[in-house]
């Protein structure tokens, strides 16, 4: 069972092998978890987070220990060391940071249901762990409501720059945040990343300049802020349905996605 603790991460965009392996649930509370994990009796769990909160972190430790046979796999977008340290304290049997690649991913999925295999033994003899080690303290404290007006250097910022390399450090300085505070606070203004932003930001004036007769799609590319042409276009149909050669050919494509297209406008 795949256990979705994301906020800004969408279904479509995690590796195949997740829809292959896994039945996803979006839980709304521990009990509606638990209550789920009692009657589907999954081999295994996957908690997939992006930057993970106290109270998605509780729920994983709570869940192990209601359910301490059944191995969990957690998934992170944050690289932090305390949280890794966290989370083998807390009986995780793997901690992977997102991007995963297909071959670690299927490395872990492949040992997982190896053990699963033989992991039927009695309840009476199932070791009941508790994890004694606190949530790190990047993770525990909740973020201070921050507006979208204190975010808006950011957003001018991105404007500006969206066609160099931007670097989050960049950007959290011009709000007078740390990296992880910026972070964190953009996430919550906005309902994304940071980075899904700025790729979206992207997008659109890829999309503004394939409407223009004789450009290339390369100089398209590098100009939007791309540096390789060949992610550029596959990051580009994953948006707009279509390769962006195709896109700046179809006429009937550019109309049908219309004035909001891709939603890139927040």
């Amino acid at each position: 069972m795949w256990v979705d603790q994301t906020v800004s991460v969408k279904q479509s965009e995690l590796p195949v092998l997740f829809g292959e392996y896994f039945d996803i649930m979006r839980p709304h509370g521990g009990s509606s978890l638990h209550s789920e994990i009692k009657r589907k009796a999954p081999s295994l769990l996957l908690f997939d987070f992006d930057y993970p909160e106290r109270p998605g972190l509780k729920l994983l430790e709570l869940t192990k220990r209601e359910f301490p046979s059944i191995p969990i796999l957690m998934t992170t977008m944050q690289h932090s060391e305390s949280l890794a340290v966290w989370a083998f304290r807390a009986r995780v049997w793997d901690y992977l940071v997102k991007p995963v690649s297909e071959r670690e991913l299927e490395r872990a999925l492949s040992a997982l249901q190896k053990l699963t295999r033989h992991t039927n033994e009695p309840a009476r003899h199932r070791i009941i762990c508790t994890n004694k080690s606190p949530i790190p303290d990047e993770n525990n404290v909740a973020p201070r409501n921050t507006t979208p007006t204190e975010l808006m250097p950011a957003l001018a910022f991105i404007e500006q720059n969206f066609r160099e390399k931007v670097r989050s450090a960049d950007v959290a300085g011009a709000c007078n945040m740390d990296s992880f505070r910026f972070s964190r606070s953009f996430r919550s203004a906005f309902g994304i990343t940071f980075k899904e932003y700025l790729l979206r930001v992207r997008i659109k004036e890829a999309c503004r300049l394939l409407e223009k007769p004789d450009i290339a799609v390369t100089e398209v590319a590098y100009l939007s802020g791309f540096n390789d042409p060949s992610y550029f276009s596959k990051t580009f149909k994953r948006y707009a349905g279509v390769c962006p050669s195709v896109y700046a050919t179809s006429t009937e494509h550019r109309e049908l996605l219309g004035d909001d297209r891709l939603a890139l406008i927040l």
